[in-house]
């Protein structure tokens, strides 16, 4: 990930630069959304959610399509950016934020009709006779997305993808050292053409976060550390707003006696070192049987020694 430090301009203003992860290079410096910025955004996502909200799901779906459309065509600058920032080789930049963000925008789109369409449910007992039930989906207003910076751009989208096609505007605050991976996202629905302030993005730090639920979004979205998902769990309940957190954990591999010890070895290396280990789902630990268990370090061993 990028290295970064605050300062402020002689206007005040907060800074963030960034210098790039593989040679201490400056990338850029860029301003911190303001209070009265974050205000702005949270007014404009609020008359882009009041129209949105009319739209047909099949509209919504269409907008998906261009949105996949656009990132295919480019998918050179988002594997630029994210790589400047975070420093990934280009492989994973195009398999974790490219082609997942594609594959994403495609699963949600061709499931979207089905999953909120009107449902009805059969009552029980007597009232089944005299009464229908119909759960009916709404939007909830606006989503407050806040993002870490292992999957800058995928992590970003992600999110926005499924709060847009349920009708919902969303705020975007990437992690404050992948800023202009997740601003793309932004942008991509811009290109898109998907209405104005539907999609926005605020660049800045932990406290710009804060800020914006303070604003009282209508559902917040947090990827990232336990301790700051702390924090916004804390602040949200305070205010009673919604909130989804996914945290990190201790991801385990299980290896049985039956496994093939090459090809468990195999994955077990993948999925160790794939983007240094800082994934969601990357193996932290492994508990191998007794049996198998000298087989299957001695594979991984030479395994990763061929990595070097």
């Amino acid at each position: 990930m990028a290295i970064f430090s605050i300062s402020h301009s002689d206007a005040g203003r907060k800074l963030l630069t960034l210098k790039s992860p593989v040679d201490l290079s400056l990338i850029d410096t860029y301003e911190c959304a303001s209070q009265a910025d974050i205000k702005e955004a949270m007014s404009n996502a609020k008359i882009a959610q009041a129209k949105w909200k009319k739209t047909s799901i099949k509209e919504r779906v269409e907008l998906m399509h261009r949105v996949a459309d656009v990132v295919i065509q480019q998918q050179d600058k988002i594997m630029d950016v994210v790589m400047r920032e975070t420093g990934k080789p280009q492989q994973e930049a195009m398999a974790m934020e490219v082609f997942s963000a594609v594959d994403s925008l495609v699963f949600y789109a061709k499931r979207a009709q089905k999953w909120l369409s009107d449902k009805k449910i059969k009552m029980h007992g007597p009232l089944r006779f005299l009464k229908k039930t119909i759960i009916t989906y709404k939007s909830r207003g606006v989503v407050a997305v806040i993002t870490p910076w292992n999957g800058p751009f995928i992590l970003s989208i992600n999110p926005v993808i499924q709060a847009v096609l349920c009708g919902n505007s969303v705020i975007i605050k990437p992690s404050e050292v992948t800023p202009m991976s997740g601003a793309l996202v932004q942008e991509i629905f811009a290109l898109a053409d998907a209405p104005i302030n539907l999609v926005q993005t605020l660049i800045g730090d932990g406290e710009t976060g804060a800020e914006l639920i303070s604003q009282g979004p209508d559902k917040v979205s947090f990827t990232g550390s336990v301790a700051t998902g702390k924090k916004i769990a804390s602040m949200c309940g305070e205010m009673l707003i919604p909130f989804s957190l996914e945290l990190g954990g201790k991801d385990a591999m299980i290896v049985c006696s039956d496994a093939d010890v090459k090809d468990a070895a195999s994955g077990a290396v993948i999925g160790s070192c794939m983007n240094a280990g800082q994934y969601c789902c990357g193996t932290e630990r492994i508990y191998v049987m007794s049996d198998i268990y000298d087989d299957f370090v001695n594979e991984v061993v030479l395994i990763t020694q061929s990595l070097i």
